[in-house]
């Protein structure tokens, strides 16, 4: 949608306060929305209409309605009461499609995500097994760092190749001696991996799908 100016805002507003009276309810919503659309709250918009956010909320509700049913509101058939408890289950059914194309995307990011970890494990010379450790460990320092709100706050440009974002977040301290082996190449991929992944869960999938590679001993 085409960004609106504040003195566009101000004169749709007017002009929505004015014509207010005369509208019916659907095309009420259709003009609450593009206001809201262009960025101004419920609650201001209510104020300058002299109604409550949840009257407007009421109305946005019903705009989802099916076709059909909105036509029987123009037609005088059905309220807009009876429209919003019919726009119900229509909302539910497009929440939960909405919820499974976005699950979809994610575990197809995830994906992406275990296999750049597995290739980045087997160019680095792991075993499966020291990958299970060191996969493993990354899970824990970035759940620590999350739950102890310590997460990083990376300078590393994300538009940049992953090749270049994984050099650029090696670890200050190198390992040293077999002790420190595995905990420091899980503090890199922590490191690397929370800014190649940016999305919580996604990374979290990610990190999940390459331990059980690993655990199974399978390339990505």
């Amino acid at each position: 949608m085409k960004s609106l100016s504040a003195a566009d805002i101000r004169s749709s507003v007017a002009k929505l306060r004015a014509k207010w009276p005369t509208l019916h309810d659907l095309d009420r919503a259709g003009a609450v929305l593009k206001i809201k659309q262009a960025g101004v709250s419920m609650r201001t918009l209510a104020k300058e209409l002299d109604c409550s956010p949840s009257l407007l909320g009421h109305l946005l509700l019903a705009r989802k309605a099916p076709l059909q049913d909105q036509l029987l509101a123009r037609q005088g058939k059905i309220s807009t009461k009876e429209l919003v408890r019919r726009a119900r289950p229509e909302q539910a059914r497009l929440a939960a499609r909405d919820g499974k194309a976005l699950e979809a995307k994610r575990t197809k990011e995830a994906q992406k995500g275990c296999k750049l970890i597995c290739d980045w494990l087997a160019q680095t010379g792991h075993s499966w097994s020291v990958g299970e450790s060191i996969v493993d460990e990354a899970r824990r320092i970035l759940a620590r760092a999350e739950q102890e709100g310590a997460l990083p706050r990376p300078d590393t440009p994300l538009k940049l190749p992953v090749e270049e974002i994984i050099e650029r977040t090696v670890p200050p301290e190198p390992f040293s001696g077999d002790a420190g082996y595995p905990w420091w190449f899980a503090q890199w991929l922590a490191r690397w991996a929370f800014v190649v992944i940016p999305d919580r869960l996604v990374r979290h999938k990610a990190l999940n799908m390459a331990l059980d590679k690993q655990v199974k001993g399978e390339f990505a």
